[in-house]
């Protein structure tokens, strides 16, 4: 069950971080500050070491891979009808 919430959070964190690299507006920030709190109730939920430094690597991983799929996504040139 920890590993699934490991996961969990750093899908959650991945998708806060990526929206906010790929937001140029104010707004952006607040997806910064929830990515931090969200790491911020990580590390209080789970104290070892090797956990913390699972969720930081598989939440950076997540985060190249949503910003790659941004990126080709918006490359695609698809417009609404």
């Amino acid at each position: 069950m920890r590993f699934l919430w490991l996961f969990l959070y750093s899908l959650v964190c991945a998708v806060l971080l990526a929206c906010f690299s790929n937001i140029h507006d104010f707004t952006k920030y607040i997806f910064s500050l929830g990515a931090l709190y969200l790491g911020m109730r990580f590390f209080r939920r789970f104290e070892g070491l090797g956990f913390r430094i699972w969720f930081i690597v598989i939440a950076v991983i997540f985060y190249f891979i949503f910003s790659l799929i941004y990126a080709l996504y918006t490359q695609m040139g698809i417009t609404a009808p």
